[in-house]
């Protein structure tokens, strides 16, 4: 079990501490540590954000299309991609199965015609992303639809929808799509679901909050609550982390880092705990040109970006999309995702004494691969 303590201590280390100093960097360590990149990735993601919005992103999709697109560039525009992944692609990356959750993974490359892609690159996204290759008409009205159908047929129709328009100068996508579904270990009983207040950041607001009570690995500082919901296999858990009351959302989402999590790793225990968590369900939309830029990837979207072991015509990356979905229950998750990177041309101990976490504020969430070294979402609820 030491690795799902980690993935706890990493995520909410930070709240173990009494003070975090300054903020992280906005880049990750170049260690290859997959936490630290996703932590960076949702710290520049919410500060990007509207304080009071809701935030879910996936770190996983977002750095699987990231590693595909940094395979086929060099000189400084790789080393930029590179800075921002923490040194480390995700190539021949494959979540473990697990026959008590649905989790998938799949990658796409969508061609212009005429567009020239080396044989290298085409046969190394092949082998080593699995990814299907398609070369269609851009001009045609259809293959935008083909796009689309792909990442609803791949995130079970969560995600319909991730290319509005294909204009004239865009000749590929780089498409990620991430589905998961999975029951709790313990399930939630629904006669227990009772609607209560939710104090969020914008004001009040009545939510029906599911309620259990038992023994969970629980840990607590000053204040601040930790807590895992293992899913049937104990393969995923979901981490929530509820900060003190008082502590501003932005300062606990700046100082969150790999490097705390040997505080709350010493912490984590079995616990007694009464837990109370609203029910909730939305998706996003986000544009990451913006929160890639903040990580240090710039040169990318200029016209002189380094793409040629792609293709020898000048191209560079326009947009860079991620919408993703969660709904929690009494029954357990589903969630969804898919990172679209299009690219134009350039010629463009237990103690068992009960504890009590109500969820009845803004708080942070992960979705995790507690046997691999990946966090597939993070989210910031701010209101519900």
């Amino acid at each position: 079990m030491k690795r799902i303590v980690s993935y706890i201590g990493i995520l909410t280390g930070a709240l173990m501490l009494t003070g975090c100093g300054s903020p992280q960097p906005s880049v990750p360590s170049q260690d290859g540590s997959r936490t630290d990149f996703a932590l960076t990735f949702f710290r520049n993601a919410v500060s990007a954000e509207d304080a009071d919005a809701n935030v879910l992103v996936s770190p996983f999709s977002a750095g699987t299309a990231l590693s595909m697109l940094a395979e086929g560039a060099d000189g400084s525009t790789r080393d930029e991609l590179m800075t921002a992944l923490g040194g480390k692609t995700f190539s021949g990356d494959i979540l473990l199965p697990d026959s008590l959750a649905d989790v998938r993974s799949a990658n796409s490359a969508w061609l212009r015609s005429g567009l020239e892609v080396k044989d290298a690159y085409r046969n190394m996204l092949e082998t080593s992303y699995s990814a299907w290759i398609q070369t269609k008409d851009f001009s045609d009205p259809f293959t935008k639809d083909a796009i689309n159908a792909w990442c609803s047929d791949n995130t079970e129709g969560r995600i319909p929808e991730i290319v509005d328009e294909i204009s004239p100068d865009m000749v590929m996508f780089l498409i990620n799509a991430l589905y998961f579904k999975a029951s709790w270990l313990h399930e939630f009983d629904g006669a227990d679901t009772v609607d209560e207040v939710f104090h969020g950041s914008a004001g009040d607001n009545e939510v029906p909050m599911m309620n259990t009570s038992g023994r969970f690995r629980y840990a607590e500082y000053d204040g601040a609550q930790l807590i895992e919901l293992p899913y049937k296999g104990r393969k995923y858990s979901m981490l929530v982390a509820l900060p003190a009351e008082g502590v501003a959302m932005d300062k606990t989402v700046s100082c969150l880092s790999a490097s705390a999590y040997e505080t709350a790793l010493d912490a984590l225990e079995y616990r007694k705990v009464v837990f109370s968590l609203p029910k909730f369900k939305f998706d996003t939309d986000m544009l990451l040109n913006s929160v890639l830029m903040r990580m240090g990837v710039r040169k990318a979207f200029d016209t002189d970006a380094e793409f040629s072991g792609i293709t020898d015509t000048p191209v560079a990356v326009n947009q860079v999309r991620q919408k993703c979905f969660v709904e929690v229950n009494e029954s357990g998750t589903e969630a969804a995702a898919v990172t679209s990177i299009g690219l134009r041309v350039t010629s463009a101990s237990p103690v068992d004494i009960p504890v009590v976490m109500t969820v009845d504020r803004p708080f942070l969430f992960a979705i995790v691969d507690t046997a691999g070294d990946n966090i597939l979402f993070a989210g910031r609820v701010m209101n519900l």
